[in-house]
């Protein structure tokens, strides 16, 4: 299968986030496990960025984003449950956090959708999160879909997307998200410098650039780096405001397989079906 040049500039930014984590783990006394998952997320996350398809048709993005919701979908029914929350998916020993695994693939995949697929998409994660809730993953989405809109043109549905991921993120925000922090899955950078001041900075450098990565990799569509930047500041940004898991440079696979995702999907254009 034909390959396309690595964006390295995102397999840079995956690469230092996630070292810098496991980084932080080794010198904080974290389980030696949480190092070897990441480390093992990490390796499978390159070798997805190394072999991912030139270009993909439209059915196949169509497939892949469906893919996606219904598995954020299926953690309102199927989802492991804690303290009556459900942001995660069985898979084997782990769980998988299912926004954060799929949210960055349908962020890159959806702004060259036709705009009333975009608004169908954003509405249905929208609702998602807002039963689960999800305060990071309607900020997250709420980023995407806002940053990756095409200015003045088709207004009415940015209008009613913006207010989907609002009224989401609203009704997160009335519903306090009851789960306690946990080490070395929230809270990463001030207890990153609270061990060394350059632990810190590496941390906080490195998360910045996994945000700032997407903008200069030359996506086949613009709107979809800016959407995947805008999907990941969404979710590290949460991670400041609150109790919430940190992406990449904290404990979990699904944020690093997500971004990674994220990235080998970036650069391929979808190929419309041929007429006829």
């Amino acid at each position: 299968m034909e390959t396309r040049p690595v964006p390295w500039i995102g397999v840079a930014a995956l690469v230092a986030a996630t070292a810098s984590g496991i980084l932080f783990f080794r010198i904080g006394g974290a389980p030696g496990a949480y190092a070897v998952l990441n480390g093992l997320a990490l390796l499978l996350g390159l070798a997805v960025i190394s072999f991912a398809p030139r270009r993909m048709s439209a059915r196949a993005a169509a497939w892949v984003v469906a893919l996606g919701v219904t598995g954020i979908a299926a953690t309102l029914v199927t989802g492991f449950d804690l303290d009556g929350v459900r942001r995660w998916l069985p898979a084997g020993p782990v769980r998988l956090h299912a926004a954060m695994f799929f949210l960055p693939a349908i962020a890159v995949l959806i702004p060259q959708f036709p705009a009333r697929t975009q608004l169908a998409v954003v509405i249905v994660l929208a609702a998602v999160f807002a039963i689960q809730p999800d305060f990071a993953a309607a900020l997250a989405l709420a980023a995407a879909f806002l940053f990756s809109r095409p200015g003045r043109n088709e207004l009415l549905v940015s209008a009613f997307g913006a207010t989907a991921v609002i009224a989401a993120i609203t009704t997160t925000l009335l519903r306090p998200d009851p789960l306690a922090a946990v080490d070395f899955v929230e809270r990463v950078v001030p207890d990153a410098f609270a061990i060394n001041a350059m632990l810190g900075l590496l941390v906080g450098s490195a998360l910045m650039l996994v945000c700032v990565a997407p903008l200069l990799v030359r996506a086949a569509n613009p709107r979809a780096g800016r959407a995947l930047a805008a999907v990941m500041a969404g979710f590290v940004l949460a991670s400041i405001i609150g109790a919430y898991p940190v992406p990449l440079g904290g404990y979990g696979a699904s944020p690093i397989l997500g971004y990674a995702l994220g990235l080998a999907l970036l650069r391929a254009p979808i190929v419309p079906p041929k007429a006829g």
